[in-house]
């Protein structure tokens, strides 16, 4: 069993999934690309999800895994002394409308399937950070710019929960809310609720168990 950096008996533990949604340009990846190194200063191991919804190129036309690919293989593992990478093929039941929007709408299909990648490919992390994919979090984040207009996610889309913490580049001085120059802070709290979701699992299985 792999040690646990919580402190906490994680045998039955899955990852904490936090999700950053916000406006195209707000600067969503370059949070997550400051936030990887904070979290792993905790000691946590971090996966992160990017949602694509109008598509990626990942794979060069003519590869040998391409080829694979076109062959009809519906998962191609291209692994090496670098890394691995898991080529699925692309789900037929899972259908985006253009909607000329940096979002577009996400079925059920699509989400079901990036949860089960999820669940079989980052079990092994401690906090899976999610870029802007909604549906898939334990806690939501949203990121904003004061020159980038947005919506507020609770109140522009009623149907997703109630938002953990802004990220904003003009903070009001809310106790969830915080500048871009305080992800030190926003780690913090990440670690801390990571170490009670941990808990409160761990109180669950015992109570099962007994």
């Amino acid at each position: 069993m792999t040690s646990n950096p919580t402190g906490d008996d994680d045998t039955h533990a899955t990852p904490l999934i936090v999700s950053f949604v916000g406006s195209s340009g707000v600067g969503k990846t370059t949070v997550l690309e400051q936030l990887i190194p904070l979290l792993r200063a905790h000691g946590l191991r971090v996966g992160t999800v990017k949602h694509a919804p109008h598509g990626h190129q990942a794979d060069k036309v003519g590869s040998d895994s391409w080829r694979h690919r076109q062959a009809g293989a519906e998962a191609v593992l291209l692994a090496g002394a670098d890394g691995a990478v898991l080529f699925l093929a692309p789900d037929p039941d899972s259908t985006t409308a253009a909607t000329g929007t940096h979002h577009a709408p996400v079925v059920s299909a699509d989400f079901d399937r990036i949860a089960a990648v999820v669940s079989a490919h980052l079990g092994a992390v401690d906090v899976v950070l999610a870029e802007g994919f909604a549906p898939l979090h334990d806690l939501l984040v949203e990121v904003r710019r004061r020159a980038i207009p947005t919506k507020p996610v609770s109140t522009s889309q009623p149907n997703r929960p109630p938002l953990w913490l802004t990220i904003t580049d003009e903070p009001t001085g809310l106790a969830d809310e915080y500048g871009f120059d305080e992800l030190t802070a926003v780690a913090g709290r990440i670690a801390t609720a990571r170490t009670a979701s941990n808990r409160n699992r761990t109180s669950s299985s015992s109570k099962l168990v007994t």
